[in-house]
């Protein structure tokens, strides 16, 4: 019979990935170090904050396990600067039994685990092999068409590289083991069918189907019949029996986007097969019992819909188990020009095209665009130019071709006016400069300091 170290060992290799634990206590340092080492987990051991705050800075850390109270600081707070300044890290904390309100406050904050001191070494291990499976081997289809898979870390950076994405990638990782419903929130075009498609693919049920639909696209007159399917005979034109989206989806997830688009009386029969976990076809009257995760996805203010009858609350808190708001591309542009290259790789590689990439004044220039069609608009802008492209670097001209405007009104404070008029300003002159730091900041009549400082806060140039 396998010993549970045994069985958590044959999850995975993680050969590949690294622990950073952060213990004072030089005894238990070392044996804890050495029995990671020999479970074959690369492991970098530290005994304060400031060191640990150095290895992160080195890269290379999927893992960070460490105690809560530590001669210059706090796991906590330690924690605390993870989040910030490197969103996607998972934390498990150690603590002592009187600390162990603090420890569940962090958790509760983002934490994935604690563990009581004293504890069995086993436990130990068992708690970080079960981590790092997480991280390990999950895959997701990527594109909207379903047919590249990518392999990623939680928080490595697959849906962008804003801490924002990497957290919302770090919350799905969250999600594997979990059944719930899932609620997307965001703008059209901000992704909110890939996060979808991510979640799915992360989930036991990755080996299911996984079915789309768009609730806003389908005939009011039609749609009972297309999510939950009729038995032949039950209108005219039912000739046969057809299984509808949720009984196609049966095994894997059903991705319901548009939901506030759906009426009323659908609204009510949706609210039942939640509840029930059964549906039963149009003109039939046996019960299909439902094994089927729930995603659901809007762009509009469920809240307001409720406050004005359109949504039923009770439904709404059906779907809302878990939500995940993902925020338009004009509140993470460090993602545009991380998005931007990629999708030109992927149209390259498709196209066999003679394209290499970006020019440096073409991605300043991404960087002051405006998206009000987010990701979906900068992936079309970026297909257009690589149409339009006539050498290998695609040039600030290629874009301006589609016909896209600068970032320009769509601030509404004397605040966030400036500071659009501050960004485009300095995307420009980083554009007219061809990227160099020294003349752009001349030409700007600033230091450079300044200038990096000001990159930085706008995420230009990253």
């Amino acid at each position: 019979m396998q010993t549970s170290i045994e069985q958590t060992r044959d999850r995975g290799n993680f050969t590949d990935l690294c622990v950073l634990l952060v213990e004072d206590d030089e005894i238990m340092r070392m044996s804890l170090a050495d029995r990671l080492q020999l479970e074959s987990i690369p492991v970098r051991a530290v005994a304060d904050t400031a060191s640990a705050r150095k290895e992160l800075k080195k890269g290379g850390i999927d893992l960070v396990v460490t105690d809560i109270l530590l001669p210059d600081g706090t796991g906590i707070e330690l924690f605390s600067d993870i989040s910030h300044n490197f969103p996607g890290i998972p934390v498990i904390l150690m603590t002592a039994y009187g600390d162990i309100s603090d420890a569940v406050a962090t958790v509760k904050a983002g934490a994935l685990d604690y563990l009581t001191k004293p504890f069995d070494i086993n436990d130990f291990i068992q708690s970080v092999t079960h981590q790092l499976s997480s991280i390990a081997d999950i895959q997701l289809i990527a594109s909207d068409a379903g047919e590249e898979i990518i392999h990623f870390k939680p928080g490595s950076g697959c849906l962008g590289k804003s801490s924002a994405m990497r957290k919302i990638e770090r919350l799905v990782a969250r999600l594997k083991e979990s059944d719930s419903s899932v609620l997307l929130t965001g703008e059209s075009g901000v992704g909110k069918e890939v996060v979808a498609n991510l979640i799915h693919q992360n989930s036991l049920r990755s080996q299911g189907p996984m079915v789309s639909v768009n609730c806003a696209a389908l005939p009011s007159t039609l749609i009972e019949s297309e999510l939950f399917g009729h038995e032949k005979g039950a209108f005219t034109g039912a000739t046969h029996q057809r299984k509808g989206f949720f009984e196609q989806a049966q095994g894997g997830t059903i991705f319901l986007d548009e939901i506030a688009e759906v009426s009323p009386d659908i609204q009510v029969k949706l609210l039942r097969v939640l509840q029930e976990r059964e549906f039963q076809r149009v003109g039939g009257s046996i019960p299909v019992p439902l094994d089927v995760r729930v995603i659901a996805a809007t762009q509009v203010n469920l809240d307001e819909s409720i406050e004005k009858n359109e949504f039923r609350s009770d439904l709404y808190w059906r779907l809302n188990v878990i939500k995940i708001d993902i925020p338009p591309l004009r509140q993470r542009r460090e993602d545009i020009v991380y998005l931007a290259r990629q999708f030109v790789s992927r149209l390259v590689q498709s196209k066999q095209g003679a394209v290499k990439g970006l020019s440096k004044e073409a991605e300043f220039y991404l960087q002051s665009m405006t998206y009000p069609g987010n990701v979906r608009e900068l992936k079309n802008i970026i297909e257009r130019a690589v149409v339009f492209c006539d050498g290998p670097w695609i040039s600030e001209n290629d874009l301006s071709i589609t016909e896209h405007k600068v970032l320009e009104n769509d601030a509404t404070t004397l605040k966030e006016s400036i500071e659009a008029a501050e960004r485009k300003s300095i995307t420009r002159a980083l554009a007219e400069n061809h990227g160099k730091i020294n003349q752009t900041a001349d030409s700007l009549g600033i230091s450079r300091k300044n200038l990096w400082q000001k990159m930085k806060r706008y995420g230009i140039g990253k």
